[in-house]
């Protein structure tokens, strides 16, 4: 009796949900909800959108008006849709020289140039900057300069592996902090540049003082509010308070939400650092959320950052998956013996029954013997009570959590099959299951990052061996070009994860490579490129 009640208290144990998720703040669980609803706060800017859009096709609009609605247009844009803000900058780029203004043509240069940054086409939009470096309108000197600045930003974060590059960025980009501080005539900027000056300098608590007085000074459900909490979380981090890191990175995702900000950091930092604490469910939500993101923008850069930590985060929640699938299988197990144990105490109840309704019959003319038979009885239906009252409370406190399992494995218990509940346990089917789970999960992953991976594939090859495949989904052949995009080269690593044999990876690349348009020692060496910002 006691090892089956020792059985239930294990099982239960195992089967206990994950306090991460009541340990996390009001702010993180606060984000949680909002992913699920990022929607509603798109189609929101995208009707704010539609408005301005309106205003363009009404009649007799001259340059100047034209112009505005453009920029608002493309203001509204950007940190949303990247593409769609190019669309509209080229427009105010020919209104510019149309109009033969100056001034217009600079000030949409400059939004270009940040738009390029943006999305991690830094050589391009350093090139329009350097290009009109030496004419700035003083009316366009604090753009140019935050413009610079963020450049720089990315550019100095790009190289910290190259010292010399990291420190020549590092140089120019402190250059810029103080221009910016210097040429902008709003406090609430002046704020932040005089935060990144004393950030670089470590010194932390007047940084966080300007920081502070920025996040005070800007409105809620704006990108400035997110930048705000995001050099906040930064600088929290910096003096290792890990739980304000989170709480801020967390405001400031929710403010890129509520704001429809696809162009974000926060989410994915925040996704790292609950990684890093062990909080893998919550962890992989939020970086998919931010590869969604990152991918709606079509932000090279961003996604260049999140492919770095995405496979280790993916990995340790693969590895949870499959604890807890230990586990279920441990539970399927000691459902089973239960239920063995359980059968065996009802037929020896059943049988003491019929063991006390035999001994009334015989004993009833013995009056002496009347007593002793009534304690037996007595005894007996305690015994029954005592058996029926503790399997049924502990076995229906299970049996509510594992209905399924239960009314499978009773239904063939009762008719004898112990073979089937052995092989419905060790079924070779639920391998192949996990195998095709993890292609689809292999395939979708690497989709999101290399959308036009089969498209850029075909390419490479001559038109009538162009792979058609459908949504989502990769076949072998693309499979084997996909873990050689990530790096996987040798053979016996491609057969062991795809559960082939070597001489049939290196038959498939032989294939491949004679149906290319481009020398075979060359094939492979173009599929590593696919994607990478060395070949944008």
């Amino acid at each position: 009796m006691f090892s089956l009640f020792f059985a239930v208290l294990v099982l239960c144990a195992s089967c206990q949900d994950d306090e991460q998720v009541n340990n996390q703040s009001l702010e993180i669980k606060q984000l949680d909800s909002l992913i699920a609803n990022k929607l509603v706060y798109r189609q929101n800017r995208d009707r704010f959108i539609l408005d301005l859009k309106a205003k363009l096709k009404r009649n007799h609009l001259d340059f100047k008006n034209k112009y505005i609605i453009n920029g608002e247009i493309a203001d509204n844009y950007f940190g949303y849709q990247s593409d769609s803000v190019i669309t509209y900058l080229q427009r105010n780029l020919v209104l510019a020289d149309s109009a033969g203004n100056k001034n217009w043509r600079y000030e949409t240069l400059i939004k270009k140039s940040n738009l390029l940054n943006s999305i991690g086409l830094f050589t391009e939009s350093k090139m329009i900057l350097d290009s009109i470096r030496n004419d700035i309108p003083k009316s366009l000197l604090f753009s140019y300069n935050s413009t610079s600045e963020s450049l720089y930003t990315n550019l100095y974060e790009y190289s910290k592996s190259n010292k010399i590059f990291a420190d020549a960025y590092r140089t120019k980009l402190i250059e810029y902090y103080h221009k910016g501080f210097v040429s902008s005539e709003d406090p609430i900027f002046r704020n932040i540049f005089q935060y990144n000056i004393y950030k670089m300098n470590n010194e932390w608590e007047k940084a966080i003082q300007n920081i502070d007085k920025f996040i005070n000074s800007v409105p809620k459900k704006t990108r400035l509010k997110a930048i705000g909490y995001y050099c906040k979380a930064f600088a929290e981090g910096e003096i290792g308070h890990t739980e304000n890191q989170k709480k801020y990175l967390a405001l400031s995702a929710i403010e890129d939400i509520e704001s429809a900000t696809t162009e974000n950091r926060s989410l994915q930092e925040l996704a790292f650092l609950l990684y890093k604490e062990g909080d893998y469910n919550t962890a992989y939500r939020f970086l998919g959320s931010a590869i969604e993101d990152a991918n709606f923008y079509n932000a090279r850069f961003r996604t260049f950052q999140i492919s770095k930590v995405q496979p280790i985060i993916e990995k340790a929640y693969t590895l949870q998956i499959n604890n807890t699938n230990r586990k279920l299988r441990f539970s399927v197990w000691t459902i089973s013996i239960m239920l063995v144990i359980l059968a065996l105490v009802t037929y020896l109840v059943i049988r003491q029954l019929n063991v006390i309704v035999k001994s009334r019959k015989e004993l009833r003319s013995a009056n002496k013997n009347l007593s002793i038979l009534n304690l037996k009885l007595d005894e007996a239906n305690h015994i029954k009570e005592e058996y029926i009252g503790f399997f049924i409370n502990q076995c229906s406190n299970y049996l509510e959590k594992f209905d399924r399992y239960k009314k499978l494995i009773s239904r063939r218990l009762s008719t004898g099959q112990l073979d089937k509940v052995s092989e419905m346990v060790n079924n070779k089917k639920n391998d192949e299951m996990d195998l095709d789970e993890l292609y689809e999960n292999f395939d979708r992953a690497f989709l999101r990052i290399y959308p036009n991976f089969v498209e850029e594939v075909n390419k490479l090859l001559k038109p009538e061996e162009y792979y058609q495949v459908k949504f989502g989904s990769l076949h072998t052949g693309l499979r084997i070009l996909a873990l050689i995009r990530l790096g996987i080269n040798d053979s016996n690593q491609i057969s062991d994860f795809l559960r082939y044999s070597v001489r049939t990876i290196y038959n498939y690349r032989s294939k491949v490579k004679a149906k290319s348009v481009i020398e075979n020692d060359d094939f492979e060496a173009k599929i590593m490129l696919i994607g990478s910002i060395s070949s944008t």
